[in-house]
């Protein structure tokens, strides 16, 4: 009995990492970015630093991740996709500024449409920031 357990137990551990590793694989990479200051995502608190963003192949969630630390990251599901309120030729995030505290809520990629993550509907204000593609 004891021999049974374990065996189904070590493989749904197998599929667990074999279906981590194809939804890693099915992520396309987008930008990488120097934040320069601290902001907020999903109510958690991120301190300036060097930060990479990529999207699923839906586009639906992007995933953001500290570059250079074994800081946790955050997946980002994203509400909408945005046509270009302008044209850019490198990738650029865009910050919600309410009440001295920055909401990461945009994200735009050169030649597609951009990505809505959070939605801010009272008065604010917008920062910027330009990243660096990554090579494909």
């Amino acid at each position: 009995m004891t021999r049974r357990i374990l065996l189904t137990v070590a493989a749904s551990a197998l599929v667990l990492i074999a279906g981590s590793r194809s939804a890693q694989a099915q992520s396309l990479s987008v930008a990488d970015f120097k934040i320069p200051f601290d902001f907020v995502v999903h109510g958690k608190t991120y301190t300036a630093g060097q930060y990479s963003l990529s999207a699923n192949m839906e586009g639906s969630v992007l995933t953001l991740q500290p570059l250079g630390t074994k800081g946790a990251g955050a997946l980002l599901p994203v509400e909408t996709r945005l046509g270009e309120r302008k044209q850019v030729s490198e990738p650029e995030l865009i910050f919600d500024k309410v009440g001295g505290k920055l909401y990461l809520s945009e994200l735009f990629v050169p030649g597609e449409d951009g990505y809505l993550v959070m939605s801010t509907k009272g008065t604010h204000t917008h920062e910027s920031v330009k990243g660096a593609k990554k090579k494909s």
